[in-house]
């Protein structure tokens, strides 16, 4: 019997079918209020002059960025800028885009060089920024950044409607000027990252005394290593973990593997980290794609030789994760052979795939899973509160899956479709799903 998941939709439509639903934020950015630029203000009123400017500047190197304030489950963020500009925004994963640009404009503080504006967000929120200074010169982003930039300009434009092309633009432009805080108190792969005193904290880890293997896979269809930590394997052989978009840990990022081993996040693991190329590439590779699937299953089959050493053939040891599109991917593997991928973690999968503006009906995997008699085993799924074209769908799969897997964990944070919030979970999801193998 030909299963359900191997046929999904495709055809002349796929670059509709795949583009992202293009839905203006709900609500409007949530402005608050700081006190301590307030009291700038007032020095300043008072005749206090560049001492009071000074005085609040050394305040912000010493702190770092933002400025958090208040007490109980909402606070005040403060983002700042220090310079000569003819604008500065704050750019904030899923609070400010082409509908809401306006509303993140710093304003500068009168008579001194420096920018502020206060949002009012919960104490358990983090999220990654940038702050896009626009001072008459040349683009801050680098070349390739730019050409990313322009090919999400045009998938941008082609869901939106012609009046509003010159926002999109806009925004697109100013984003051409975002850069690091460099007073953030916290880094991450988008950029700089805040976080309230109550956002979830990350997995203590620790160094590992060796570093692991990273073996390149040769003559493959899409670029893939396979990193083993300096341990044994198990009695067994390695369990298997595969890491969609998992070129982004080959540079400099294998000790986070290593480090996850010596932490107890990951028992004895050959980790499979997939590239997927451009963003088109990565697209077209990463929407419930049953090639991809099958190059998979060969690699780890293949994986023995590869890495002179046993894999488990065991579904409950063996984890697929990934993120967005990854995430999506991550869950329908485990829908078309859950009798090789025992357990996988989703984390804001890309569940409106696909856009109806391409010919077929949203949420093809939740449907999907729905009229099928699939049976899973574990399956980590999470989604943020910010995420808002992705919120109901992942609540709609939940209530699918409730029944369909032997374990669900379903979590929401605060926070929107970031890496920074996933880089947090993912240790804590992996430790839970494989300490249940």
């Amino acid at each position: 019997m030909v299963s359900p998941f191997a046929t999904p939709p495709a055809g002349a439509s796929a670059r509709a079918l795949s583009i992202p639903p293009h839905v203006a934020r709900p609500a409007a950015v949530p402005h608050g209020r700081s006190a301590r630029v307030e009291a700038l203000r007032a020095a300043l009123a008072a005749g206090a002059g560049r001492d009071a400017v000074e005085a609040f500047w050394a305040e912000v190197t010493e702190r770092g960025t933002p400025l958090v304030e208040g007490t109980g489950p909402v606070r005040d963020y403060t983002f700042v800028h220090r310079g000569a500009a003819r604008r500065v925004a704050v750019v904030v994963n899923k609070l400010v885009d082409d509908t809401t640009f306006t509303e993140a404009l710093l304003e500068p503080v009168a008579g001194t060089d420096v920018w502020a504006l206060t949002l009012r967000l919960g104490a358990g929120w983090r999220g990654s920024y940038t702050l896009a200074v626009d001072d008459g010169g040349a683009p801050s982003v680098t070349a390739s950044a730019q050409a990313v930039l322009e090919q999400r300009r045009a998938r941008s434009r082609a869901v939106t409607e012609p009046e509003r092309h010159a926002a999109v633009d806009a925004w697109y432009d100013l984003l051409l000027h975002t850069r690091p805080d460099p007073h953030a108190r916290e880094r991450g792969r988008q950029g700089s990252v805040a976080s309230g005193p109550e956002a979830p904290r990350p997995v203590p880890l620790l160094p590992a005394p060796r570093a692991g293997r990273l073996v390149p896979v040769r003559g493959g269809p899409r670029p893939a290593w396979w990193h083993v930590p300096a341990v044994e394997p198990g009695p067994d052989g390695w369990d298997v973990l595969v890491l969609l978009d998992g070129e982004q840990r080959v540079a400099g990022e294998t000790a986070t593997l290593d480090a996850w081993s010596a932490s107890g996040v990951l028992p004895p693991t050959a980790t499979l980290l997939l590239g997927h190329g451009p963003l088109e590439d990565r697209v077209a590779d990463l929407t419930c794609n049953p090639r991809l699937v099958a190059d998979v299953l060969r690699l780890v089959d293949d994986a023995p030789g590869t890495l002179g050493a046993p894999v488990t053939r065991n579904p409950r040891r063996t984890t697929i994760a990934g993120q967005s599109l990854g995430g999506l991917t991550a869950l329908y593997a485990q829908c078309l052979a859950p009798d090789r991928f025992g357990v996988s973690v989703c984390q804001s999968g890309s569940l409106w795939w696909p856009n109806p503006a391409g010919g077929e009906p949203a949420e093809w995997l939740t449907r999907t899973i729905a009229r099928s008699g699939v049976r899973l085993g574990r399956v980590h799924l999470e989604v943020g509160r910010g995420e808002w074209v992705l919120l109901e769908p992942t609540r709609r799969l939940r209530a699918v899956l409730a029944d369909r897997c032997e374990a669900l964990r379903y979590e929401e944070y605060d926070g929107g479709h970031d890496a920074a919030c996933w880089e947090t979970s993912l240790p804590h999801a992996l430790r839970r799903v494989t300490a249940a193998r």
